[in-house]
């Protein structure tokens, strides 16, 4: 058995300030002047950001070195609690705020379906969170059990004045392990009157099916007939737990009316509301055929709420369109893997799945109009991953015969004048949790990549792209081809836009899309691995030969990832690049002459 200590281990080792700063990786003299000798207003720029629910949230966040440390902190506390749940067994269900696997989608998804949905709002979450109360928790709490002054160190580091920062990198876990007493008081409340119960930060949560809701958690003024207010029993929980209550949120939403949860509806399936879900689509009209829009900004004063017109961003609509679609494709797929917990609702689950769906068809024209249409770099597409360590290589290692691909930026590297459709890399998923792929690649209707997938993509550009009525983008995308059966498929799925053989250097198809075949300089197929020279592919690798024929590395040879990877990325600078130049000469060919045509009034 292994004697090395736990960062757990280590933590409740620690006696003093030193011990901590070398768990956080930092100078003790360096760790004592931002504690205790620089100013608290310089440790933090503060400013206000609108609330979705109207009025402003005050955001204290750290300056550089701050925030750093207080990642580092984030980092180990995490570590801590994961060794927790891992030696007791005790998780915390409830708690969807700032977790792994958690998300505001999980936390509505509890509450799907009910009669009644009751809402709390704690009041002041972050900041009634002071310093005493940390160091009291790690000193007390026998799962912590730190020194004094560990706990003391760590409560200053974590707090601004006092009190736990919105805006500071730990102050999510430190939330929530403060709010973790709450979490059990009120699941056992909830539990114990047939409730369900979910807190997201600030955001409480009960609902149930029962025909009348339990006055133990909510009761309603009988004069009134609609206004609750919280029972008895969760009204002194919440008090004992040390937090208080936002009176002027709290509210009970029955299944007659449309019911949300943390701003999603969950009448009957988690979805974005109908009015976000038509804003988004403005804002995409907009974008399309204006190539900007605009979002309404929101200042309180004292003559109440001021609303002006500012440009939005396209990072902010990416974000928006992510968003809708993420929720959308959760439900689809628990409901095509869970019909059971969805009576009634396959029917709404579109059978032909080669159609997109009408959030997917949104994001898609969004991400063929930035990246595509309205690029602003030219923007090169290939088959595979592997495809693009290839060609980045080739470019850093031909820079001198290739100006035209690449320049230095401002601190003097090198970098690539044209950006590449990438690839995402495959991820391993959990037992029983659905892990959608949101990869552009996937979005765009490319699928992993390859011949066929490749002529989908161009087919689903060309149908799109009269749909777009914005100024012309000055950049070009291009596709380069394997000349080979995968580069004859893509070849044959264009063909009623152009003919192609193969031999050309490039063909433009229509607006700015281009497609490049590999030179086949007199072969009659040409893979992109066929560029590099065979002295270079004899080497192997390990003892053992590359075979391009499959993707992974086994016993017997290196596949085209490892050869990727580990053989060309690590030794770019020792490899020949000379069978590379005919297909970049192509490139820049395609390059220029879309320039010329960009030019062309």
């Amino acid at each position: 058995m292994s004697s090395e200590k736990t960062i757990l281990q280590l933590f409740q080792a620690a006696t003093s300030r030193s011990d901590v700063a070398a768990l956080l990786d930092i100078k003790v003299k360096d760790l004592t002047y931002l504690l205790y000798v620089m100013k608290a207003e310089d440790k933090y720029k503060t400013f206000d950001i609108p609330k979705r629910s109207g009025g402003m949230r005050k955001i204290n966040a750290p300056i550089k070195k701050v925030k750093s440390l207080q990642r580092k902190l984030a980092d180990r506390l995490e570590q801590c609690l994961t060794l927790i749940e891992g030696t007791t067994g005790l998780t915390n269900p409830s708690s969807h705020g700032f977790r792994r696997g958690k998300s505001i989608l999980t936390n509505a998804a509890t509450h799907r379906n009910r009669r009644f949905v009751f809402n709390v709002d704690l009041q002041d979450f972050f900041p009634s969170i002071t310093g005493r109360r940390i160091r009291g928790l790690l000193i007390k709490d026998r799962k912590f059990g730190f020194h004094k002054d560990v706990a003391t160190t760590i409560a200053h580091i974590a707090c601004h004045n006092g009190e736990l920062p919105q805006g500071g990198p730990c102050s999510p876990v430190i939330s929530n392990m403060i709010a973790s007493v709450l979490d059990f008081h009120l699941s056992r409340l909830a539990r114990d009157n047939g409730c369900a119960y979910t807190r997201y930060a600030d955001d409480i949560t009960f609902s149930t099916n029962k025909k009348t809701f339990p006055s133990a958690i909510a009761v309603c003024d009988e004069a009134s007939g609609h206004n609750w207010k919280l029972g008895n029993q969760l009204a002194g929980l919440i008090k004992k737990s040390g937090f208080s209550v936002n009176e002027k949120k709290t509210r009970m939403q029955y299944r007659t009316s449309r019911q949300q949860v943390t701003g999603l509806v969950v009448n009957k399936r988690v979805n974005v509301t109908n009015e976000y879900k038509r804003l988004v689509r403005a804002y995409l009209f907009s974008l399309i055929n204006h190539n900007k829009f605009t979002i309404k900004k929101v200042e309180p004063s004292e003559l109440g709420d001021k609303v002006s017109l500012i440009d939005g961003t396209r990072e902010q609509l990416h974000g928006m369109l992510g968003f809708v679609h993420s929720v959308d494709s959760v439900f689809r797929t628990n409901v095509k893997q869970h019909p059971q917990n969805y009576p009634g609702m396959q029917t709404d689950i579109k059978k032909d799945t080669k159609k997109p769906t009408g959030t997917l068809e949104l994001y898609r024209r969004f991400l063929f109009f930035t990246r595509f249409f309205s690029n602003t770099l030219p923007l090169i597409v290939c088959e595979g991953k592997t495809d693009i360590v290839y060609l980045s290589n080739a470019v850093h290692q031909s820079k001198l015969a290739f100006p035209k691909l690449i320049t230095k930026n401002s601190g003097g590297a090198d970098v690539l004048n044209f950006r590449f459709l990438k690839y995402a890399r495959k991820h391993k998923r959990k037992k029983n949790v659905y892990l959608p792929n949101f990869s552009t690649v996937q979005i765009l209707g490319a699928g992993s990549g390859g011949g066929p997938n490749l002529g989908n993509l161009i087919l689903n550009y060309q149908s799109e792209f009269p749909k777009f009525r914005a100024p012309k983008g000055k950049y070009p995308v291009i596709f380069v081809v394997d000349n080979d059966s995968g580069g004859k498929d893509v070849f044959n799925k264009v063909k009623n836009i152009v003919k192609i053989t193969g031999h050309e250097s490039f063909v433009r198809l229509f607006g700015n899309l281009y497609i490049v075949p590999l030179p086949l300089n007199g072969a009659a197929e040409k893979s992109i691995e066929d560029l590099f020279s065979p002295a270079d592919i004899a080497k192997g690798m390990d003892g053992k030969p590359f075979d391009f024929t499959k993707d992974s590395s086994d016993a017997t040879s290196i596949g085209k990832a490892g050869f990727a990877y580990d053989f060309v990325a690590k030794q770019a600078e020792d490899l020949e690049w000379s069978g590379f130049h005919p297909l970049l000469q192509n490139i820049c060919a395609a390059l220029d002459d879309y320039a010329a045509l960009a030019a062309t009034p």
